[in-house]
Parts: C-alpha cells; structure tokens; sequence
C-alpha cells in the first residue's frame, strides 16, 4: 500500500515556502505517514496539446495522481479542487478500491455538491476533512453515507511565529497591521483607521490567493503593499503591531484563518470580522459601533466549535460585517489599555499552543491517512511506525 501526499504547489514553490519560513504541514505530514508527496507540476509528458491547453495544472495533477494509484492505495488531496477531479478520475479507471482523504475549503458552491454527491457515490470510503463547522453543514447532505465528515483545527507553526516585545503606544504611533488578500474588506478598515492616529500596514500580497485586494482610499497614515512579504519581514511587522486586523467580507468559509493564526502564534491582539464562517479560532465579545462590547452574540465562537474547552477570557474582538464604526471602536478599545491588550495577547498566544499547532494538526492527518476500512466499511485505526 502506498500513501500519496498530493498537494497544491511545486516542489520549487514548497522549497521556496520552507527555506526560510515556517514548517509546512505537508512536509510533516509525508514523514509522519511514509507517504510519498506528489507536487504540482511534474510528469507532463502524458498532458500536452489540447489537454495541456483544456484542463487547470491541478486537473492534470489528478489524473496523473489516479493513474500512479492501486487497489489499496491511500490518495491525500490537500484541497477539493485536486480531491473532487481524482474521484471521478479514479472512477472512470475503475480503481474504486483506492482510499481518498480530502481537505474541503469553499465547498458550498452548488456545482461543487454535485460533484461530491456523484463523486462519493462512484468512490466509496473515503474521508473529508473541514476547518469550518458551516462548510461541513452545507457539504454533509451531498456525500455519501459511506464517507467519513471530520471537523478539524486549522493549524500554525508556533515554534515560527513567536512573540516579540509588545508595542509600546506611550513613545510612538501605534502600528497597525492587516495581512492577505482572500475575501478582505480593506475598505472598510482604511474607513476605519484613516482618521485616527495610527499607522495601517495593509500587506495584501498572498503566496495562495489568485487576486490581491484592493484597499479603495489611501489616507496618508495607510501603507499598501501588493506583494507578498518574505516570512522575516512579515514576522518582524507582526512583533511590531499592536493590533493585527482580519478584515472580511461576510463569506461562509474560514477565510482569513492564517492571518489570525500567525496573529495570534505571535501573542497579537486580534480584530476580525464576524462572518458567518469565520468562528472557530477566536473567543472574544462583539464590539457595536456604539463601544459597547456584546460577549452573548459570539459566546459560542471559538475553538470549542472543535470539541475543546472554552477559553474563558477573550483571545480578541470581533466586530460586525462591513461596520467602519465598529472596526474603529475596537481598535480604540484596544490601543486604551496595553496592560489589557498584551493579556489578551498572551492568551491568543497560549489559544495558540494549546489547539493549533501544525504537529497536532499532522498527527491528526496522519490518523485520518492511517485508518484501513473493514469489510462492512466502517474504519479502524492502523498502528503508525514511529
């Protein structure tokens, strides 16, 4: 049996990502499990002419995935737009008999439902994996009763992002800092910080979105940045923040999860959006525009959506979708108080720690690539090499 580890970027572009970064969970993950990863772009010899020119790279990686696998193989797919095409691939091959793992992470969109209902239907037996508690709701009815659902934390390496010396507001300006590109609301965090005396970084440069947002204005206390930021100098901008903001528009995905990760690895107070899919990592109260701070309306945001105790004291603040006021509100109530700022720093940091780290995120992967399905089609743990 073998265990392929299929994931969305190059070997080039995953060397680039680890040399001078964080650890990658998919690089723990190969040893872990004795998988064998299988990168973006590599063995196009069998996919020129029209294919080449008709199907996306990671279409093409499926296929080549589902030719290499056998009866009893285990395939990884670190996301549904490789996972759902390997279905039907290894469907139409007839190697039904091969086990698939799939990461899920926008996939409510209609098409996609009817690719997992038909999809999990034609391969039986496998596992999807989801960081978002509304991404499951909305996929669950689609798949198949012989398919596996599995609500799991996302994950950051805290051994990478660690805290620095806490900005101190009393010598200078307080900084500010807004980090990618998915599903961001810039507009209304420029709104927000632009008149106050602050200095917003907006980083909106991603190694993994396919657009980059745009910030609308830029007031004179702004600084826009396009490009993605070298992981020391994103890093040395987070120990120098005072705040990290997650701007969102209101999307049913966990969108922004990286940022508030890294945010809060680094012991960061935290301001994000409350969307509708945004809830698992940060417990804290919902600040209104009016300052008034609302803890019943996010009571039940946090990791305890995973299974695990509840925080008690706030990790960060929330605040309503598109609410310039709101978002201004925050950021005064957190700049008031550094004592209070850097306790709930702290706790991010220790939310952190104790929930998603990248090796308890690998171990539960590695649980997840190692469990063999009986006969009935219900599944046992394999005992891993160590």
């Amino acid at each position: 049996m073998t265990t392929f580890i299929c994931v969305s970027v190059t070997e080039a572009q995953a060397d680039v990502l680890t040399a001078a970064g964080p650890r990658r969970d998919f690089r723990e993950l190969a040893p872990a499990t004795g998988g064998t990863l299988v990168y973006r772009g590599r063995g196009h010899e069998g996919t020129r002419g029209r294919m080449q020119r008709a199907f996306g790279p990671h279409v093409r990686q499926a296929l080549r995935l589902a030719r290499r696998a056998r009866r009893g193989d285990v395939c990884f797919a670190d996301g549904e737009h490789i996972g759902l095409p390997l279905l039907l691939f290894l469907a139409f091959s007839f190697r039904r008999n091969v086990r698939v793992v799939m990461l899920g992470h926008l996939v409510d969109r209609p098409w996609k439902k009817a690719l997992f209902w038909v999809g999990t239907r034609l391969v039986p037996g496998g596992t999807l994996a989801l960081h978002s508690e509304m991404q499951l709701k909305a996929v669950s009815p689609w798949l198949a009763t012989s398919w596996r659902r599995e609500l799991i934390p996302y994950q950051v390496d805290t051994a990478f992002w660690q805290p620095g010396e806490l900005f101190d507001n009393r010598t200078t300006r307080p900084a500010i800092v807004a980090v990618g590109s998915e599903f961001r609301d810039y507009a209304t965090l420029v709104a927000a910080a632009g008149e106050l005396p602050v200095d917003l970084t907006i980083a909106a440069g991603s190694h993994w979105a396919r657009k980059v947002a745009a910030a609308g204005g830029s007031p004179a206390n702004v600084e826009y940045l396009a490009r993605p930021l070298p992981f020391d100098e994103l890093r040395r901008a987070y120990q120098t923040a005072a705040i990290v903001v997650v701007p969102l528009e209101d999307v049913a995905n966990q969108a922004g999860v990286t940022t508030i990760l890294e945010a809060m690895s680094m012991g960061r107070p935290v301001v994000v959006t409350a969307t509708r899919g945004q809830r698992e990592c940060v417990s804290g109260p919902l600040m209104k525009a009016s300052g008034e701070l609302d803890a019943q309306s996010t009571a039940e945001r946090g990791p305890q959506r995973f299974g695990h105790e509840p925080e008690g004291d706030a990790t960060g603040l929330y605040v309503p979708p598109g609410d310039a006021s709101a978002l201004r509100s925050a950021i005064e109530w957190v700049l008031a108080d550094s004592a209070r700022s850097e306790a709930m720093g702290g706790r991010a940091r220790s939310a952190a720690c104790r929930h998603f780290t990248v090796e308890r995120y690998v171990q539960h992967l590695a649980g997840l690539l190692t469990q063999a399905p009986q006969t009935d089609g219900t599944l046992v743990a394999r005992t891993m090499a160590t």
